[in-house]
């Protein structure tokens, strides 16, 4: 389990996580982190117009929209777009003082807020230009948007190079396009829970990476549930219901059982699914017992560990 992570996290320069809304993205990103320090390296949790929360990191510091340091070994910062744009633009025009001018006209400011593309590709602009900066010091792990989104920023760079053709800002585009479908610097890492729509979701999501060339990661089956007391026979659950002062012992142990092999099921299909398309599946555990002072993902990176 964790070796699939490790494999990316020591060769890859750059790490996106994307899936269905609400499966954990945001949790596996933080373990990613959390991984990559264990490994001696700097990793920098990069996100994207997050909405405020706490820190995904034990004992950690709130993520703003300054990249900083949030817990020891570990950087992170909550990208705003339109912060986005005006470094995209520094990056990608021939000086900072003609970027300023763009931004100082509010002709071209409405231009630009409303232009196809431009603020996914400021943003996938930003995350390559870190990953190009920190080469060799650890991953830039990328927090991504849910799939429709995330598959929007991924098509950003084509987007710009087929309305520009030529000059400073297409060939920018045409290198963070190179960059983000090298299989040796860059991965896709898509999370699903064990449910029957974020599965499917999912599925049709590596088809849709497959078609735009992005390097496949691990694909991670978050929340699994193990059956309780599966040397119970189902007949004892049925004895058990009928007893009166069982009964509730009983239904709920019946409830456990079918939740959980439901998420097998669907766990399964996710694993067969992305091994016919060419990736690997990393099951992680339901929790269930998280104390006060513990995340999901330093829960996660310990028992890993």
């Amino acid at each position: 389990m964790r070796g699939a992570f490790e494999e990316i996290l020591s060769s890859r320069a750059l790490v996106f996580v994307s899936g269905k809304g609400g499966v954990g993205k945001s949790v596996v990103s933080a373990l990613l982190a959390l991984l990559a320090r264990e490994m001696g390296k700097s990793p920098v949790l990069f996100e994207c117009d997050a909405p405020r929360r706490p820190s995904p990191f034990p004992g950690g510091r709130a993520i703003t929209d300054e990249l900083r340091e949030v817990v020891p070994g570990i950087l992170a910062v909550n990208q705003d777009s339109e912060e986005a744009v005006r470094a995209y633009a520094h990056a990608s025009l021939p000086s900072k003082a003609l970027a300023d001018l763009l931004f100082q006209n509010r002709v071209s400011r409405l231009f630009l807020r409303a232009s196809p593309s431009v603020n996914e590709m400021a943003l996938i602009g930003r995350v390559v230009q870190l990953a190009e900066e920190r080469a060799d010091k650890g991953p830039v792990i990328v927090d991504l948007h849910a799939t429709g989104h995330a598959l929007a920023m991924l098509r950003a760079p084509d987007g710009i190079m087929r309305v520009l053709r030529a000059g400073p800002v297409y060939e920018r585009a045409k290198k963070v396009r190179e960059f983000v479908n090298d299989k040796s610097r860059t991965a896709m890492v898509t999370v699903a829970l064990p449910e029957e729509l974020p599965v499917t979701e999912l599925l049709e999501f590596l088809d849709q990476l497959n078609e735009l060339g992005a390097p496949l990661g691990p694909v991670v089956a978050n929340g699994v549930f193990v059956e309780p007391k599966p040397h119970l026979p189902d007949a004892l659950l049925e004895d058990l219901t009928a007893n009166p002062t069982l009964e509730s012992f009983g239904h709920d142990l019946r409830f456990l059982r079918s939740w959980a092999r439901r998420a097998t099921r669907e766990a399964q299909r996710l694993a067969e699914g992305a091994v016919e398309r060419g990736a690997e599946c990393v099951a992680l555990p339901y929790i269930s017992d998280l104390s006060p002072d513990e995340t999901q993902a330093g829960r996660l990176a310990a028992e890993l560990a």
